[in-house]
């Protein structure tokens, strides 16, 4: 635990301080609206919008909206018509992200659907998403991988955030969330039919590549 901070702090010493836009939309949020620091960390969310750059995919789906801190950088790293979906069971936090996605210019490319992830994931056509991004109820993880994979195109994108273990699962049960998480990445790391690697943000971002 005692290296968690400094990949973030590094990361700000090295990018410049977070801009102005995103720093009102965590302060309202964690601050104002009293929202638990659930977020993905800066650096994460960076790696987040370099990789939406780098594969270019159509059709973006993420599971776990919260206040759209992930899905705003998720937005702004998608291509020409390119769309992200993404899912909050929280009616009032999915109306908190519509705000910020507003407020940030990408409201536009962005759908927030409302309601139990795994009740949208049944209704996805096979091969139909090229990027998925897990960041959700943790306990979940391995149901979501489950509902997720038929939906994803070949040579589209699986990533969880969590992999390392070390964040906060108290609201959860700390040992049912972290059995989970392992199921998850026992069950990637271990796919004939995934090429994964492990990116160190600060909790730990599993990024695989279906083929």
């Amino acid at each position: 635990m005692t290296d968690q901070p400094r990949i973030s702090a590094f990361a700000r010493s090295l990018f410049g301080p977070r801009e102005p836009l995103l720093d009102t939309v965590l302060r309202d949020a964690l601050q104002t609206g009293g929202l638990r620091p659930m977020q993905v960390d800066d650096n994460a969310a960076r790696v987040l919008q370099l990789l939406t750059l780098l594969h270019r995919p159509r059709r973006v789906l993420e599971i776990g909206t919260f206040f759209g801190f992930s899905a705003i950088h998720i937005a702004r790293g998608l291509p020409d018509g390119g769309r992200l979906s993404t899912l909050e069971v929280d009616a009032d936090v999915a109306a908190t992200a519509r705000r910020n996605l507003a407020a940030a210019g990408v409201a536009d490319r962005v759908d927030v659907v409302v309601g139990p992830a795994a009740d949208h994931l049944r209704t996805l056509a096979p091969l139909s998403v090229d990027m998925v991004f897990i960041d959700a109820e943790k306990t979940a993880y391995p149901e979501y991988l489950g509902l997720a994979y038929p939906a994803l195109a070949v040579g589209g994108l699986l990533i969880a955030d969590d992999a390392l273990l070390r964040g906060d699962f108290s609201v959860e049960g700390d040992e049912a969330a972290r059995s989970a998480i392992s199921t998850y990445l026992r069950a990637v790391a271990r796919s004939d039919h995934l090429f994964s690697a492990l990116i160190g943000t600060d909790n730990g971002l599993l990024v695989s590549l279906k083929h």
